[in-house]
């Protein structure tokens, strides 16, 4: 009698793993990020798949076209193509490559933008949004780790704020204490030849953090940065226009940093 039961739950488990088991699937491609200039271009992405793949718009843009949309399991070049775009600002989406019922799926971001980060000088920023995301050691997107988190960049009493100043000073606005909005001062160097922007925080204990973001759009109304904050943990983050400095400002942010002791905040308003 124990045999037969024995024989029976063996049965009974196999018909669980041909029904309930999914396949091993496997999906990288060889960029997550294609970033195009304002005249028309094409760039290619290597899909390695052991499945066959389909491609998914994540919105309705047709300002990019991707070819071809699906294939086999093979090692596959897929090509985007972006058109001419007269704009000015940055435009940017996304698009799906995945394995059958989409188990096994890699996010690729498009954007076309226009690349001018002094245009940024004697203006204000707020932060609209930041984009959080890990990658594996085969710097493949964590597509589970994806965070979107939006803000209201003409916040003006609780929101981050940056003012950039052509001398390569500014203050910003990162959080609040004593309920009240604080500033601290900047420095910032642009490197053009690598679109890295150069950013050293003097925080309230005297102490400094080091940013080097790479520019991935720059214009006179949005900026929008890129780097990895930690390893394998990447951060992109947009900052809108919301105001532009006028001399008496600018001269009052300078006479404050200049002012500033003991790494005190330069000044508190309500």
């Amino acid at each position: 009698m124990k045999s037969k039961r024995f024989f029976f739950a063996l049965g009974i488990l196999a018909l669980v793993c041909m029904t309930g088991c999914v396949k091993d699937y496997s999906v990288k491609v060889s960029s997550q990020d294609l970033r195009f200039g304002l005249r028309p271009e094409s760039k290619t992405v290597v899909i390695q798949a052991n499945c066959k793949w389909t491609i998914t718009k994540n919105d309705d843009a047709d300002w990019y076209t991707i070819s071809p949309m699906e294939g086999k399991a093979k090692d596959s070049i897929v090509t985007v193509t972006v058109a001419d775009y007269g704009g000015g600002d940055y435009r940017g989406s996304s698009f799906v490559v995945s394995s059958p019922g989409g188990h096994v799926h890699r996010t690729v971001f498009v954007s076309q933008n226009r690349l001018n980060f002094y245009g940024i000088v004697n203006k204000v920023f707020g932060v609209m949004s930041i984009e959080r995301w890990d990658t594996d050691y085969a710097d493949q997107i964590i597509e589970d780790s994806y965070h979107l988190y939006e803000y209201d960049p003409y916040d003006t009493t609780r929101g981050q704020l940056m003012y950039f100043m052509e001398n390569g000073q500014g203050v910003q606005r990162n959080r609040d204490l004593y309920n009240h909005a604080v500033y601290f001062p900047f420095e910032y160097e642009y490197d053009p030849a690598n679109s890295i922007l150069h950013i050293v925080f003097h925080l309230d204990d005297d102490s400094l953090e080091f940013y080097d973001p790479e520019v991935l759009c720059a214009s006179d109304s949005l900026y929008r940065i890129f780097h990895e904050f930690q390893s394998h943990r990447w951060e992109r983050a947009d900052m809108r226009k919301v105001g532009t400095l006028n001399p008496g400002e600018k001269d009052f942010l300078l006479r404050s940093i200049k002012q500033r002791k003991g790494g005190k905040p330069l000044f508190i308003t309500k």
